[in-house]
């Protein structure tokens, strides 16, 4: 790693053996037990009749395809929460049925979240609060925590949490240039508390070792209590994949290359949103909808993004999103954080469908931002 002299916010160079096995006509006759655990020989049972097998047999095979359906489901539901899976398009109508009853208050709940005064960051922190550190400085930490999640394999989700914490710590605590990357690995440790399940994610010196030993044990520990406190313990909250998997959901038609297509490519602006300073005064809703839109419109750039059934499911106008559309766009464009590469790099992987390669038109048709009619 860099000294802390030159940017300390900078990413680090960065079988048992068995037994014979008896054949049947090998195995004792004599040896069945009574039910009531007697030494006794059993008494035969009454032999099946052909109808009784048949149906013991058919109901053995409808058993047995229940648990195949109810699997396929679950690896559905498993492909989309998690975009490095290649066959993540397939799941969307799988989810749409499972959460069918419930999508209102979902949505309700979710909107009630994001709006919430202690779960949002200031949009003018840097002016107001910060006075050693910059966007720039900021962008360049958030690049490197994408490089960190990808290599311990962390979900999207953790990931926005982490970056969420960080920018709700800089909201109301003044962060020194030297200790952005201290606040940064932690906040990216207790989201994977949050939200991992494997325990190798959690542990402390994983994270003290990605910063090349920079910070101690004790520093993170002391950090993390710090950071925590600091949040008020309140360390859930939707974020822009949240908010993406059901947008995605509405929208996706019988074409499975195309879904996957689509997932990656929202997983893709997602990350990039992550970047840019601006996106802080959005709300996870309206970015996660800026997303799709230009997703949409980068994947068939002739068709209109928006629709009534998009309006409708994520409650926005296209007029709406203007503004967020425009930063969306410039980030896939490199016209925003271009010295930043971990995410397009990432996204230029087969198993994303090397989505970040896609080129996207310079500008938009203002046609495009029409409401649509009703």
């Amino acid at each position: 790693m860099e000294s802390k002299e030159n940017d300390a916010h900078s990413a680090p160079p960065l079988r048992r053996s068995r037994g014979k096995r008896k054949a049947l006509a090998e195995l004792p006759t004599n040896e069945f037990r009574d039910t009531d655990g007697g030494s006794g020989p059993r008494r035969p049972s009454k032999p099946r009749t052909r109808s009784a097998a048949r149906a013991e047999a058919e109901a053995e095979e409808a058993r047995k395809r229940r648990e195949a359906e109810d699997a396929a489901r679950g690896d559905d539901v498993a492909r989309l929460l998690d975009p490095k899976r290649q066959d993540a398009g397939g799941a969307q109508a799988a989810v749409a049925v499972a959460i069918a009853p419930y999508v209102g208050d979902i949505d309700r709940y979710l909107r009630s979240l994001e709006v919430e005064p202690l779960r949002r960051p200031s949009p003018d922190y840097f002016q107001k609060i910060q006075k050693h550190i910059s966007p720039k400085m900021r962008a360049v930490l958030v690049d490197w925590l994408v490089e960190v999640a990808d290599e311990f394999k962390l979900k999207a989700e953790t990931l926005c949490l982490a970056v969420s914490y960080v920018d709700r710590f800089l909201t109301v605590n003044v962060v020194t240039r030297d200790k952005l990357q201290l606040l940064g690995v932690t906040a990216l440790l207790i989201a994977a508390k949050y939200e991992e399940i494997e325990s190798s994610k959690m542990k402390v010196n994983k994270y003290t070792d990605i910063t090349d030993h920079t910070y101690t044990k004790q520093q993170v520990v002391k950090m993390e209590a710090d950071l925590l406190k600091s949040l008020n313990f309140e360390i859930g909250g939707p974020t822009v994949t949240a908010f993406l998997r059901r947008f995605i959901a509405s929208c996706c038609g019988g074409n499975r290359t195309s879904s996957e297509k689509l997932v990656s490519m929202c997983s893709y602006l997602a990350e990039l949103s992550l970047l840019d300073y601006d996106c802080v005064s959005y709300l996870p809703s309206v970015v996660a909808a800026a997303c799709l839109f230009v997703a949409r419109f980068t994947i068939r750039p002739k068709t209109h993004p928006w629709n009534l059934t998009l309006q409708h499911n994520t409650g926005y106008k296209v007029f709406d999103l203007q503004k967020s559309i425009f930063i969306i766009h410039e980030l896939q464009l490199s016209i925003r954080c271009p010295d930043q590469k971990a995410i397009r790099e990432k996204y230029e992987d087969p198993k994303f469908g090397r989505v970040s390669t896609m080129a996207s038109p310079q500008e938009i048709p203002a046609s495009f931002f029409e409401d649509c009619n009703k």
